[in-house]
């Protein structure tokens, strides 16, 4: 009897300490990125899985909205939801940088962890910023392929350039706008003195997040600007409205698109020389590396000092765009730390048919995964 009393004693204990005792507390980390079903998102989603695969004490939980339904009051929604369900951490794409500060705030108040990634919110509002690059560093890459796509342009005989970003509210976009503006602006009598491009407040086009408004914007700007030799497009969906807008008005190769975007999305058009290369990073990674920040984060292991060394450190990104072969890495010192808890990924990667199948988890899961972590 006594041994049976003992017995229920220790069946009482473990399940008092459930599995935090000797299996370790599984973390719930709520994930929300801008839409869901899109390619950019669908690498990102992938990214996430691949890191919680070999991190086993998380469970992550993805969910949003498709493009046309995505707003800044759905996500807020869905941060709440997972405030009232006791997630651990909240890992956000933001729409916009303070619709909702305030809710994540609250989260925070709940000692609940607040990552973003992709798209900042206020920096009050989250514990870490975990962004893809620098904003000057994409404005340059951005800049010097339209300039050599337009070179035979002079300062006398300029070539018109147009910027298509999505929303006016969006955070990342905006940086990069602001960048490219400030960029152009420094240089436009040295290296960028054959191009004028519209920099001006009303002449930024903002053409949304539903792929077909967009194109109709951009039909609209191609139509209104028959002088146009280039674009700058700043988003997954940007680019191909660009290209299908371009191609519904039965405009031939005259105007060159530059822009950011998931290569794979953008093959065709590379194929018919109607876009030259892309500037983008690995979003597969950038999600990859953001489970890997908030597990460090989870477990007090708060990143600090100049840089944050992640299973990605000193690993390959990918391979040149100018021969296809020449392997380039991440630093192996780790990823840049910035002002405000801002974990930076690494530089920009110039993507072109050279490279393009060394990008990674889409179409399919499997796409570009044999370099994945390859030294």
């Amino acid at each position: 009897m006594r041994k049976l009393r003992l017995l229920f004693a220790v069946v009482l204990v473990l399940a008092v300490l459930g599995p935090a005792f000797g299996q370790g507390k599984t973390y719930r980390v709520g994930i929300i990125p801008k839409f869901i079903a899109e390619d950019y998102f669908i690498a990102c989603e992938r990214g996430f899985h691949k890191a919680e695969a070999e991190l086993k004490d998380i469970k992550v939980d993805w969910i949003g909205d498709t493009m046309s339904q995505t707003s800044a009051a759905n996500q807020k929604n869905y941060i709440q939801g997972f405030i009232d369900k006791g997630y651990d951490a909240i890992l956000v794409s933001a729409l916009d940088p303070d619709s909702f500060a305030d809710t994540l705030r609250a989260a925070r108040a709940k000692g609940i962890k607040v990552i973003t990634w992709d798209a900042d919110v206020n920096p009050s509002a989250r514990d870490y910023f975990v962004n893809q690059v620098e904003s000057d560093q994409i404005a340059i890459q951005l800049l010097k392929g339209l300039s050599g796509d337009l070179s035979s342009y002079t300062a006398a005989n300029k070539a018109t350039v147009a910027i298509v970003s999505t929303t006016n509210d969006s955070p990342n976009q905006n940086a990069w706008v602001r960048a490219i503006v400030n960029e152009y602006k420094a240089k436009k009598t040295t290296d960028y003195k054959h191009l004028n491009i519209l920099v001006g407040d009303d002449q930024i086009v903002y053409a949304g997040n539903d792929q077909g408004a967009a194109e109709e914007q951009v039909k609209s700007l191609l139509s209104a600007n028959r002088e146009l030799k280039g674009i700058i497009a700043l988003s997954s969906l940007t680019v191909p409205a660009v290209s299908a807008a371009r191609d519904q008005l039965g405009i031939s190769g005259a105007i060159k698109i530059v822009g950011i975007s998931v290569p794979e999305s953008s093959r065709k058009d590379m194929e018919q020389n109607k876009i030259s290369s892309l500037v983008l990073w690995q979003p597969f990674d950038l999600a990859y590396l953001t489970l890997y920040v908030t597990d460090d984060v989870l477990h007090g292991k708060l990143p600090s000092g100049a840089a944050y060394k992640s299973p990605l450190s000193g690993t390959l990104q990918i391979v040149s765009f100018m021969d296809g072969k020449t392997v380039i890495k991440y630093p192996a010192a780790g990823h840049k730390i910035m002002p405000n808890n801002v974990i930076i990924l690494g530089d920009p990667m110039v993507v072109n048919l050279r490279n393009i199948d060394w990008f990674r988890g889409y179409p399919n899961p499997d796409h570009g995964m044999s370099f994945f972590l390859a030294k």
